[in-house]
């Protein structure tokens, strides 16, 4: 019988087993597609001493990370437009100049390059095929499985990962390979979430973004650090951004009940006095986990160069 979950003992990143935990274990989650239900076991998130990665203690095991994958609607990731994440990215990358060579590596439906692929080379890898599909649809080149090992080494200006990071098992293994391919003085350009953002780091194992089942790993900026020394490669960009553009009701809505959970959680006087007399922030008493807080610096631009 297939695992269906794996114990992560060591960083993803560097293999150390020194870490320091952050905060108690949270109760698991899930998510399901057609026929199938994906199980996140309970977990705990741990930063490592090494590197500074945040990764999870339990996540789903290789194969049903692949049976996820296979099943997931990619659509689930989309929206009309592009995110603010996504046009910060973009701006970057028009800065190349044209006929500038362009990968992008789990590029779902090819949303990203697409507004690019007149001007510039567009290549992409998905492991998803509907997405795959569209993605071609929309005139980017798609790459085969195994183009990693037998791509022509120096051969793109630029590689991106815009909201993959954050699912690599391995991700150091992956980052030493697209460099290989990136020219010197080519850039990887990495969207993910942001391990710093104080919002996640009240408590990592209850911030929204670990509590997606495919969500491994988070970055921070001390292990940005530690892959540019491991890679031989510069950190050119660090911006903290919002992957959501949040209307200010929504805005306001998502910092009381932030609030409200925390003030609980902590036991203070505010939550033994005032909060109790609001019936709408009262109802954070019972919750077991943090409400999604999408409306903060949650996600990070980083742009490393080769040499």
């Amino acid at each position: 019988m297939t695992a269906l979950a794996y114990a992560v003992t060591a960083c993803p990143a560097c293999g150390a087993a020194a870490f320091v935990g952050t905060g108690p274990e949270a109760p698991g989650c899930d998510a399901s597609f057609g026929d199938r239900r994906f199980l996140q076991p309970p977990y705990s998130v741990h930063d490592c001493l090494t590197c500074g990665l945040l990764y999870k203690t339990q996540t789903l095991s290789a194969a049903e990370l692949d049976a996820y994958y296979a099943r997931v609607d990619f659509r689930k990731w989309e929206m009309p437009g592009h995110f603010p994440t996504e046009r910060a990215a973009l701006a970057l990358l028009r800065t190349l100049p044209r006929g500038a060579r362009l990968l992008d590596f789990g590029c779902s439906s090819g949303r990203l390059l697409a507004p690019l692929v007149r001007d510039y080379e567009c290549s992409g890898f998905e492991i998803n095929a509907e997405a795959a599909q569209a993605a071609a649809a929309k005139g980017i080149k798609m790459l085969a499985r195994d183009f990693l090992e037998r791509g022509e080494p120096d051969s793109f200006d630029a590689a991106v990962l815009v909201d993959v990071f954050e699912h690599l098992s391995t991700p150091t293994d992956l980052l030493r390979e697209l460099f290989r391919l990136v020219k010197p003085g080519g850039l990887l350009v990495v969207v993910t979430g942001n391990g710093d953002t104080r919002a996640c780091r009240l408590d990592p194992a209850q911030f929204w973004y670990f509590r997606n089942v495919e969500h491994l790993i988070m970055l921070t900026r001390r292990h940005t650090g530690f892959l540019a020394m491991e890679l031989g490669v510069q950190l050119v960009v660090w911006r903290e951004l919002s992957h959501y553009e949040t209307p200010w009701r929504e805005h306001a809505y998502q910092c009381a009940r932030h609030f409200a959970f925390w003030q609980f959680q902590h036991r203070t006087l505010l939550a033994k006095t005032l909060l109790p007399l609001l019936p709408i922030l009262n109802r954070a008493r019972a919750w077991e986990v943090a409400p999604a807080y999408t409306a903060s610096a949650d996600h990070v631009l980083a742009v490393f160069q080769k040499q």
